[in-house]
């Protein structure tokens, strides 16, 4: 059923005289219009445009401006709206009624007591009176107006809606020139441009033949791409594999088996009955490489990679929530199969025990909207959440079908961490090491993340800098481990707490888990050797 279809059916069944439409898309509110104008069930209705910005009242089969009674005209258009006139004259005669275009608390705030007041009024129903508000987001108005009024969510486009709009064009343009143009309109353009808006698809299809005179998928993905980007989405195309990931076997055999396997042959899990995964979230200490994990994930599978940070995202969308996030998961899912790496997943997906009381709503919304597009059946998009506070993170989340397991992330283990060395010392840098043995310093930096590693490498470089040597010695290491402050006990301590916490979850492998702890208690009685040798 369309959205216009849905606003018929409503409104024969009187569910209530107003409603708002939530888009973006101005090119909506003139679909919209011409449907009020051609539509019989509003044949007999006088048709009139509200435009807040202008704060203009018209008719819509005419153009010219509309005087309510005993409101003079000054000059050719009427003085400021009067609603309570306004509504008078929807009790009195049948009136279609479009109001555009609510963006801002200032409009909803002006609109509200008028839209309370015509909802249910039995005047207004006895004209058939109806009026339609279209609006960035139906967030922008009172709970108990929307309650009272019926909201309907246009999608960005459909394929039937993009294909018209790339044959008009091509129309347009062949009227420009004169002549008939061969012009790519394929199934593949079409499916490129999903997730688009109708005045997207219509931008994107003129630039793309500005550039190349013709309509190419390329122009229509990275067109995407940018919204991606203005919304705090990244698109990436990961170039390094698990073979960059030194160390942590356990994860990245289990991941293989588990995850990349099935992702590239979804037939291997149907043979065995399972259904394919939809998402993992990665749980660890910072400093434990699980963004670069993500990056590695995504460059073994095969997909390119669209990454969130929370704190831009929630950013770009506060007080148009709704349909900016309905815009972004239909883009996400129109450039599926794709890997989406949401760091510090607890910040979207917050706990209502972590929700603060001075919320004003935005989280909880965001929460439950997230978690529909997570729990839908069809979506082709695979998950890899990280945080570090998985306390704060709502169980509802944490569900087969949304996230299918969480994977717990330590920190690196010896091999681990003596490839790190090794990158940074002959790979990121060229560091001219003598008589260094980095087996050595591997095992003396137990609990250590990768950034404090690289940082300790750059001590020592430093360390022998300063003393003029012309290499960089296992005496300079030892130095800058000296120099930096790493509470191994305290990160101890923290690591148990975090297993604990692995223990009581319901989707947790406790068999990864497991293997997990036997590395990290290999590496932990090696270090102790080690420094027991070294002192």
């Amino acid at each position: 059923m369309s959205w216009l279809d849905e606003f018929i059916l409503k409104r024969r069944a009187n569910v209530t005289n107003a409603y708002i439409f939530e888009t973006c898309d101005l090119k909506r509110i003139h679909q919209f219009t011409r449907f009020i104008l051609g539509s019989p069930d509003f044949a007999a209705h006088k048709k009139y445009h509200l435009n807040l910005q202008l704060q203009e009242l018209r008719d819509l089969e005419t153009g010219s401006p509309v005087a309510l009674e005993e409101q003079p005209l000054l000059g050719p258009v009427p003085a400021p709206i009067n609603l309570r006139k306004l509504f008078t004259s929807l009790r009195m005669s049948p009136i279609a009624l479009v109001i555009s275009f609510a963006y801002n608390s200032r409009h909803s705030q002006y609109l509200e007591e008028f839209l309370v007041s015509v909802s249910h009024d039995d005047y207004v129903y006895g004209q058939k009176s109806t009026v339609a508000v279209f609006a960035s987001s139906a967030s922008l108005f009172d709970n108990i107006v929307r309650r009272l009024v019926y909201t309907i969510a246009i999608p960005p486009s459909t394929p039937d809606e993009r294909l018209e709009v790339l044959r008009r064009i091509k129309g347009e343009l062949e009227g420009r020139f004169g002549r008939q143009l061969d012009l790519n309109i394929s199934p593949d353009v079409v499916s490129a441009s999903s997730g688009l808006t109708l005045h997207d698809v219509e931008t994107a299809a003129i630039e793309s033949f500005a550039r190349h005179g013709d309509f190419k998928v390329e122009v229509f993905t990275q067109y995407k791409i940018r919204l991606l980007r203005e919304m705090g989405l990244e698109y990436i195309r990961p170039n390094r594999g698990f073979e960059s990931i030194g160390g942590y076997d356990y994860l990245k055999r289990y991941v293989s088996s588990r995850i990349v396997r099935v992702l590239r042959s979804p037939d291997i899990a149907e043979r065995y009955g399972l259904s394919v995964p939809k998402g993992i979230l990665l749980y660890g200490p910072p400093g434990t490489g699980k963004t670069w994990f993500a990056k590695a994930l995504a460059k073994e599978v095969g997909l390119p990679m669209i990454a969130i940070d929370p704190s831009t995202f929630l950013r770009g969308i506060v007080g148009e929530t709704e349909s900016r996030v309905k815009q972004v998961t239909g883009i996400i899912e129109s450039l599926a199969p794709v890997i989406v790496f949401i760091d510090e997943f607890d910040q979207l997906a917050l706990g209502r025990q972590a929700t603060l009381v001075t919320d004003s709503g935005v989280s909880r919304r965001m929460a439950n909207m997230l978690l529909s597009w997570l729990g839908d059946e069809g979506r082709r998009s695979f998950i890899v959440g990280a945080t570090n506070f998985i306390s704060d993170v709502d169980p509802a989340f944490m569900r087969p079908g949304r996230i299918d397991e969480v994977i717990p992330v330590l920190y690196p283990d010896f091999q681990a961490r003596l490839e790190i060395l090794r990158v940074h010392t002959s790979i990121v840098r060229r560091v001219p090491l003598m008589g260094v043995s980095l087996e050595d310093v591997a095992a003396r930096t137990s609990m250590w993340t990768g950034a404090e590693l690289e940082k300790l490498v750059l001590e020592a470089s430093s360390l022998a800098m300063e003393s003029d040597s012309q290499y960089v010695t296992q005496e300079h290491f030892e130095e800058a481990v000296k120099t930096m402050q790493v509470n191994v006990g305290e990160r101890e301590a923290r690591l148990r707490s975090m297993i604990q916490e692995l223990r009581r979850l319901e989707i947790v492998n406790h068999g990864l888990l497991n293997s997990a702890l036997q590395s990290w208690d290999r590496d932990r009685m090696e270090g102790e050797r080690v420094r027991g040798v070294m002192a």
